[in-house]
């Protein structure tokens, strides 16, 4: 990959250093734990205070040399192309689209707005596509396409004060859920009032003190899960007590990390949690059945880790986890089998400056987004479904 200058680049802020590789261990030594701290879930749906300024605008000319440590946001399209996103020090948000899986893309294109967070963005149940970012004014705001595939809307502000990357995830009657860290540090979460659709929730805190980003995913019986770190630096979550009902209070997982965590769902219905341990090494934890617990012992999977983790799930439901090393290649680590033992770390080499977005394609490919050190975004793909060998990293530009 080389490690010159590029015409424009992705990205917005976080690259939290975490992998390298040295051993894989398959040891099962609990990671330490820190005292109990977190929160309990208050339930309170007042609005989380919004405040009035430029927010978004509009913003289509970038100055040519200003650039930003890229992290990408990738989502499938409705037809199956897949749609990335990043943020430039401009600082609106631009996109670029596959045209033919894997390395047929169009050019890149603005989407406006001036965007201080890096961005999210998740498929409506409808299937067209719509991206969350923080405005200039600390608010959420979202721009969402009109049709499946088709042109975007603009910006518009969902208010609050959000002091992380917001993360969204489907709920299982249609509604898109949008989760951040307020100012008091709690996490708060606002919704659509019906399926892919409009108008959205006010703002409602779910308690708790978050020191890292928010993490949520779906479990097997369709309830949402978040993670986060909490001031203890142990992993804390809490989760819907029914689908698309109402929550639990926060409890917490043990540990201790030091990145943001990364969460999927196993193939037996397992929600698995990964984050870098204060050996800078990748552990995990597990939920012990389908959409319940307990949670397993905090496993070492080894390597040394330079960035936050990454975790996609293979077509075969193998999860497969990607960070960067301390060499600054990007490298993995991947199940055996679905839900079984893990293999040891290998090199896709590369020289990466981002911490790495994964996305499985409509071909049953997983492919791998990063900047390089000539600050363009590049990628990686799966040659065949599920499997070695990897392509060579080609560059997308930006």
């Amino acid at each position: 990959m080389p490690s010159r200058h590029s015409r424009f680049f992705l990205g917005a802020s976080m690259v939290l250093t975490l992998l390298s590789v040295a051993a894989c261990s398959s040891s099962n030594r609990t990671l330490p734990s820190a005292p109990s701290s977190g929160g309990t879930s208050t339930g309170s749906s007042a609005s989380l205070p919004g405040q009035t300024g430029a927010g978004l605008q509009p913003e289509s000319i970038l100055a040519a040399n200003s650039i930003t440590p890229p992290i990408a946001a990738a989502a499938d399209n409705a037809d199956g192309r897949l749609d990335v996103f990043g943020v430039r020090t401009g600082q609106a948000l631009w996109n670029i689209n596959q045209i033919v899986p894997p390395a047929s893309w169009t050019s890149w294109t603005s989407l406006g707005g001036v965007v201080t967070s890096n961005p999210t963005v998740s498929p409506n149940s409808d299937g067209r596509l719509e991206v969350f970012a923080r405005g200039t004014d600390n608010a959420l705001w979202h721009n969402w396409e009109l049709t499946t595939n088709g042109a975007w809307s603009g910006w518009a502000s969902l208010g609050g004060v959000i002091t992380s990357d917001p993360a969204v995830f489907l709920n299982a009657d249609g509604r898109l859920e949008v989760f951040a860290r307020g100012t008091d540090n709690a996490l708060w979460h606002t919704s659509q009032s019906a399926a892919h659709s409009g108008p959205w929730t006010a703002w409602a805190s779910a308690g708790g003190i978050l020191t890292s980003d928010p993490a949520v995913y779906i479990n097997s019986d369709n309830r949402l899960e978040v993670f986060a770190r909490g001031t203890d630096n142990a992993l804390w979550h809490i989760w819907q007590n029914t689908p698309d009902g109402t929550w639990s209070s926060w409890a917490s997982l043990g540990g201790i990390l030091t990145s943001d965590p990364a969460v999927a769902r196993n193939t037996d219905g397992r929600l698995e949690v990964f984050a870098r341990g204060t050996d800078d090494a990748l552990w995990h934890t597990s939920q012990s059945a389908a959409a319940g617990g307990p949670w397993t012992a905090w496993a070492s999977a080894g390597g040394i880790v330079t960035s936050d983790p990454e975790v996609g799930t293979n077509s075969d439901g193998r999860l497969e986890v990607f960070a960067r090393g301390t060499d600054s290649a990007l490298w993995h680590i991947w199940q055996n089998t679905p839900d079984g033992t893990w293999s040891g770390w290998s090199s896709l080499g590369g020289a990466v400056t981002s911490a790495p977005t994964v996305i499985d394609d409509s071909q049953g490919k997983l492919e791998v987004f990063a900047s390089g050190a000539d600050f363009a975004l590049w990628h990686i793909w799966q040659t065949v479904p599920h499997s070695a060998p990897w392509s060579s990293w080609v560059s997308l530009g930006g």
